[in-house]
C-alpha cells in the first residue's frame, strides 16, 4: 500500500493502491522531472495506456486538431482511436518540437539511437516510473498502477449524479474484448479511501443512540413516605421506629407549630 511508502498485494488477487499517493507521484514528476519522464507518468493516468502502447506511440498517429490519438494495442496489434485532454496533447507537442513523425518517446543514450529513431523499451519505461516513485517516497510503483488509477477514477466518476461515463466507455478505453473482462478488472482493484467512505456511510444506522432509538426507562417505584403525615421521603424511617425514639417533624401544619412541637417534646 502506498500510504506506508510501499505498494503491494495486501489482499489475495486484489491490487491495493491509494489514488492520493498516485497523484502525489504525478505532482512530483511535474515539478522535479523532465518533460519526457513526466509524460511517461501522466499518459497512463489519463488514458490507461499499457507500457508497450506508450513505447510505440507515434507522432503521425496524433491529431492535435481533433484531440485523438491512435494507440497501437499491445495485445491485438491494431490501432484504437482515443480522445485526450488538451493539456496532455500540448505537452506531447512541446516534447516532439518540430518532429512530425517517429516515436514520441525515443531513446537518447547515444546519437546512434537518436538517429535510428529507436523507441524507449518497455524495460526503460518501467525503470523510469519505478525510479520516480522511489524519489517521491513510494516503493514498488509500476506502470500498471497508473493504468489502475485511470480505471478507478472512471468508476468513481460513474457514481456521481448525472455522470455521462459508462462501463462500456471504460471497456473501450481499456481495450478489453468484453464487458465481463472489464468487470473482473475493476473487481480486482481496491481503493482504501473508497472503502473507508463506504464504511463511514453505514455508521449512521441504529447502532448510534438517538432520542428516538433510546428505550424508555421503566417508571421508578414511588418512594416510601412517612406513615403518619405522608410527607417527604426523608421521613421514611419515622414509620419504622418507636414513637418514643423519633417523632415525625412534618405533623405540624406550619414551621412554627413544628418548632413548638419539638420544644414541648424536649421539655417533657
Amino acid at each position: 500500500m502506498l500510504g506506508s511508502g510501499k505498494m503491494h498485494h495486501d489482499w489475495p488477487g486484489s491490487l491495493v493502491i491509494r489514488r492520493g499517493d498516485i497523484e502525489r507521484i504525478h505532482d512530483y514528476a511535474r515539478e522535479k522531472c523532465s518533460l519526457r519522464d513526466f509524460l511517461l507518468v501522466r499518459l497512463p493516468m489519463k488514458l490507461g495506456l499499457r507500457t508497450g502502447e506508450i513505447a510505440t506511440l507515434c507522432i503521425e498517429n496524433i491529431d492535435f486538431e481533433t484531440r485523438t490519438i491512435k494507440v497501437l494495442d499491445s495485445k491485438k496489434k491494431v490501432l484504437f482511436p482515443l480522445f485526450l485532454d488538451m493539456l496532455t496533447l500540448q505537452l506531447i507537442k512541446d516534447l516532439c518540437a518540430f518532429r512530425t513523425h517517429g516515436y514520441v518517446f525515443r531513446q537518447s543514450r547515444s546519437w546512434k539511437y537518436v538517429k535510428g529513431d529507436k523507441p524507449l523499451s518497455v524495460q526503460e519505461i518501467w525503470h523510469v516510473i519505478h525510479s520516480i516513485g522511489e524519489a517521491a517516497g513510494f516503493q514498488n510503483i509500476k506502470p500498471r498502477h497508473l493504468r489502475q488509477y485511470f480505471a478507478g477514477k472512471w468508476v468513481e466518476e460513474m457514481k456521481q449524479p448525472n455522470s455521462q461515463k459508462t462501463l462500456v466507455g471504460l471497456q473501450q478505453y481499456l481495450r478489453h474484448e468484453s464487458l465481463e473482462t472489464t468487470q473482473i478488472y475493476i473487481a480486482k482493484m481496491r481503493f482504501p479511501e473508497d472503502l473507508q467512505k463506504e464504511y463511514d456511510s453505514t455508521q449512521g444506522g441504529p447502532i448510534i443512540e438517538t432520542e428516538e432509538s433510546t428505550p424508555a426507562q421503566a417508571p421508578r417505584a414511588p418512594a416510601k413516605v412517612c406513615s403518619d403525615c405522608g410527607s417527604l421521603p426523608v421521613c421514611k424511617f419515622a414509620a419504622t421506629m418507636p414513637k418514643c425514639a423519633m417523632a415525625c417533624c412534618h405533623k405540624a401544619s406550619n414551621p412554627m407549630q413544628r418548632t413548638q412541637s419539638k420544644t414541648s417534646e424536649f421539655t417533657r
